[in-house]
């Protein structure tokens, strides 16, 4: 359990104080300490049973329906651009760098067979990573990080101050529908959306055909993470619109408001 405490100190850079405090908490309710399981029913130690009374309980509760949160999350729809923006920037730069496209600090220039294994796997349908190389993995790890913070500093609560355990309540279904659907999405703008183009980038051929791959790759990288900025192309504008229903469909369907109503 140090161990795992030790580890979300470490996140909460990444990940931001409220959402680190709530999994420790949720780690509080829902760790079981059975160690001495091995042994006959009858020789188990009284705190072992006690365990197991107290997760039987835990499974009890878990299939009740949720209460309605005490505390209402209210947001301003703006706050979303600047976590868009935040994400796509922190996914396109470094893979500007692994395709020798451009520098980041973080991240080197991959050998060019390292880049075509990927775009083969792609290509085939036989998966969306290869070795360490996950473009979808690395576009949810960044839009999760950012809306994470999007969603942890609401602009205001209703009623004002809860305490945590009520802002905690409150959050986590909007979490939970959030980062579920991400995935689909970063899968669908990155890999289904483009097949056709990763296959014409794994087709190229000859004499320059790395750097050709490597273009290829980034263009789909940036239509797919468009960096949302003063000029509104048609793809930022799908971009945009396909988050804002995301986030803002989870907002509302868990109690949650945005102070301005925006179509969703």
């Amino acid at each position: 359990m140090a161990s795992v405490t030790n580890g979300l100190t470490n996140l909460k850079d990444v990940l931001g104080n409220p959402l680190v405090r709530a999994i420790e908490r949720a780690i509080d309710d829902q760790c079981f300490m059975l160690g001495a399981i091995d042994q006959a029913s009858n020789r188990l130690p009284a705190g072992v049973k006690a365990e197991l009374g107290r997760m039987i309980d835990f499974f009890d509760c878990a299939i009740k329906p949720a209460a309605a949160p005490a505390a209402r999350p209210v947001y301003n729809p703006d706050g979303l651009m600047i976590a868009m923006q935040a994400a796509a920037q922190g996914f396109r730069r470094p893979w500007a760098g692994r395709l020798g496209l451009g520098s980041h600090e973080n991240a080197y220039k991959e050998h060019w067979t390292r880049i075509k294994a990927l775009n083969r796997r792609i290509a085939g349908e036989f998966g969306n990573e290869y070795d360490t190389l996950r473009p979808v993995a690395d576009l949810l790890a960044r839009l999760s990080e950012e809306v994470s913070r999007y969603l942890d500093n609401p602009f205001s609560w209703e009623p004002r101050d809860p305490d945590d355990e009520a802002m905690d309540a409150a959050l986590s279904e909007i979490r939970q529908q959030v980062y579920t659907e991400l995935h689909s999405l970063a899968e669908r703008r990155l890999v289904q959306n483009h097949l056709t183009d990763w296959r014409n980038a794994y087709d190229r051929r000859g004499k320059g055909s790395t750097l050709d791959r490597a273009l290829g790759i980034n263009s789909i990288y940036a239509n797919g993470a468009p960096v949302v900025s003063t000029v509104m192309t048609a793809t930022t504008a799908e971009f945009v619109h396909e988050m804002r229903l995301l986030v803002h469909r989870a907002i509302l369907e868990n109690g949650g408001r945005l102070q301005a109503q925006t179509e969703v």
